[in-house]
């Protein structure tokens, strides 16, 4: 008789999961600019005030690496932008750190930033890539090298990994081992998961087994944790549960763009009501409200 073996769940709380999270290390953000950031992990972050991360950024980030500049956890940003387009064309908290040298930018592309996941991912020391010639990127990142490949002798750009401690992401929906879909993109969220030493997923929904396997080629990846958030995007949009939530985006900007001008008081007012008041992801939510979060299902 074969012996059965057992599998554990990865269900976990945001709390539990965010004990995972330390001072220094590099941390990789899921989603791609107004959708799909694991904001309730990120908040969690800001909250706890850990300081001296490296973020690297989806291929486009959003307000979510924005908000942890502004609470002060980032020494090194690795990003092709950030900002919240029409709400915020460039990162408030972002702008003014960069400008004042008081966070490194590691300077890139979209390209670039598939180019370090890959080469972390397949466990080679760097990737090449034809982006990013003719420009300026290898002068302003000297960790970008310039070769010729031994094949056709012609001009490539070598781009190193680098390594990344916890790969934040959140999806549709996972079952209790981890197996993750996603409705609609999931960017280079997959990718990302395989760079990382551990991934830690939010998810709208946990569903049994049985319907994970009903079309198992949408399972993106296996992820080490996962953590139950309706609503976990918000305020940015999550594929075929809601939309960005235009209204609050535009909150955080003004509260942003007034704190970088002196003006300290809706930056405070902001941070209290939505980061540190809470005590977990459903307090956020419903400081939010029940008829905001419904309203932004009216496709």
């Amino acid at each position: 008789m074969t012996a059965k073996i057992k599998r554990d769940t990865v269900i976990i709380d945001e709390n539990t999961a965010l004990e995972h999270v330390k001072d220094g290390m590099t941390i990789a953000l899921g989603g791609f600019i107004t959708t799909q950031h694991s904001m309730s992990m990120i908040r969690g972050i800001a909250k706890r005030g850990f300081k001296n991360l490296t973020v690297i950024g989806s291929l486009s980030p959003a307000l979510d690496v924005d908000l942890l500049v502004g609470c002060g956890c980032v020494r090194r940003i690795v990003a092709a932008y950030v900002g919240a387009e029409a709400a915020a064309p460039m990162g408030p908290f972002f702008k003014k750190a960069a400008e004042k040298e008081e966070i490194d930018i590691w300077e890139s592309d979209e390209i670039i930033i598939a180019a370090m996941l890959k080469a972390t991912a397949f466990g080679l020391p760097f990737f090449p890539v034809r982006g990013g010639l003719g420009t300026d990127l290898p002068k302003l990142n000297p960790e970008l090298k310039t070769f010729h490949d031994p094949i056709n002798n012609e001009p490539l750009l070598a781009v190193p990994a680098m390594h990344i401690d916890i790969a934040f992401t959140h999806a549709s929906k996972a079952d209790q081992y981890g197996n993750t879909q996603y409705v609609g993109n999931s960017f280079i969220d997959s990718l990302m998961c395989r760079a990382a030493d551990m991934t830690i997923t939010t998810v709208e929904k946990i569903v049994s087994p049985e319907e994970i396997r009903r079309d198992p080629f949408k399972t993106e990846y296996q992820a080490d944790l996962i953590v139950r958030a309706p609503f976990g995007a918000h305020p940015y949009s999550c594929h075929g549960f809601y939309m960005e939530d235009e209204e609050h985006l535009a909150e955080y900007a003004t509260a942003a763009y007034s704190s970088i001008k002196g003006d300290q008081s809706s930056w405070e007012s902001y941070r209290t009501k939505y980061i540190e008041t809470p005590s977990d992801h459903l307090d956020y939510l419903e400081q939010i409200g029940i008829r905001k979060l419904f309203s932004l299902n009216e496709f």
